[in-house]
């Protein structure tokens, strides 16, 4: 029996209602895509979340640092459809809180009703492919199954549950649906440079699509006080998923440590690709400002970035010959 509060209203991102014209506010990028989000106050307990079930967060409004409105459905219906022309895909960003399950499928269903022709992206934590199933028959176009931590070693403690067995549904999954599984790692979160890069290459392999995020910290969670990554750090594994996912063949040399040191490959020169900087994920999503303040740092683009050596310089010590060379962290 679905919730009648869910039914009858749902959260969406500030810059999703600001595109749409239904809240006012300035936006230096606009949102490519429509962030929604379903439920609120996670039956798990990922210590970086506000929606975590002992999270200290006062807010429900929060994901990440970005502000999740509630608006009356019809309203945002009607919205949705008038203004179509002003995104290209619509994600539905869902809590794991009491029936989850089902108000997805209904949100998908009114969706699927308004014929949009907008593709519809879920991003949800699932232990099964009948689950996963009853997505995809209610019209999204690509699923997200987060894994969030690289490192096998924390995973159980920060975000809870096996490895193992979540990592290995990520991949069953993409093998079942191929071209359609997406999975997001969460960079800073104690995890070493080698396990993402190990990671990335797995599901790249596996034919799962890689977003990467960087660890924002969010007041009344556990992790609170801990600090995101340099943005050298992550200009390195923005760099990295740049290769893996593109097919280049490259050697990348780690101390004992795990931490990057440099990466051999054919054209040193790919690094001035702005396309590496900008947000990665499925077609059609910029995620403005999700993990950083319009006044910086830039970690994930929403655009398309002049490269400079404000970004190059920030994270590359020299380029010769096939050798990159990294600046340490």
């Amino acid at each position: 029996m679905l919730r009648e509060e869910f039914i009858l209203k749902i959260r969406a991102s500030i810059g999703s209602l600001g595109l749409l014209g239904l809240r006012e506010i300035k936006m230096q990028a606009k949102p490519t895509t429509l962030y929604l989000m379903v439920n609120e106050r996670c039956l798990y307990n990922c210590g970086y979340c506000p929606q975590a079930r002992t999270s200290r967060s006062t807010s429900y409004e929060k994901l990440s640092r970005v502000i999740w409105p509630d608006i009356e459905w019809d309203i945002l219906k009607k919205a949705v459809t008038l203004k179509s022309n002003l995104y290209e895909r619509i994600c539905f960003q869902v809590v794991n809180s009491e029936n989850y399950l089902q108000n997805t499928l209904y949100f998908l269903r009114e969706i699927k009703s308004l014929k949009l022709s907008k593709p519809v992206s879920v991003s949800i934590r699932l232990s099964t492919l009948k689950e996963l199933e009853s997505i995809f028959n209610e019209g999204a176009e690509r699923v997200g199954l987060p894994l969030d931590i690289a490192s096998k070693k924390l995973f159980s403690t920060t975000r809870g549950g096996s490895f193992d067995y979540a990592k290995r549904f990520i991949v069953e999954a993409a093998k079942k649906y191929p071209g359609r599984i997406t999975t997001h790692i969460i960079v800073g979160l104690g995890e070493n440079d080698k396990e993402i890069c190990q990671l990335m290459k797995e599901f790249n392999d596996s034919g799962v699509l890689v977003s990467l995020f960087a660890f924002t910290p969010v007041d009344g969670t556990p992790l609170e006080k801990q600090q995101p990554p340099k943005i050298s750090r992550y200009r390195k594994m923005q760099l990295l998923r740049y290769l893996i996912t593109k097919g280049e063949t490259f050697e990348a040399g780690f101390d004992i440590y795990g931490n990057l040191l440099h990466i051999d490959l054919e054209d040193g020169e790919i690094a001035k690709n702005p396309l590496i900087y900008m947000t990665s994920g499925c077609p059609g999503c910029n995620r403005p400002y999700y993990n950083e303040t319009p006044t910086g740092p830039m970690f994930n683009f929403p655009f398309k970035p002049d490269v400079s050596e404000d970004i190059l310089g920030s994270y590359i010590e020299n380029v010769k010959g096939r050798r990159i060379t990294f600046k340490k962290d």
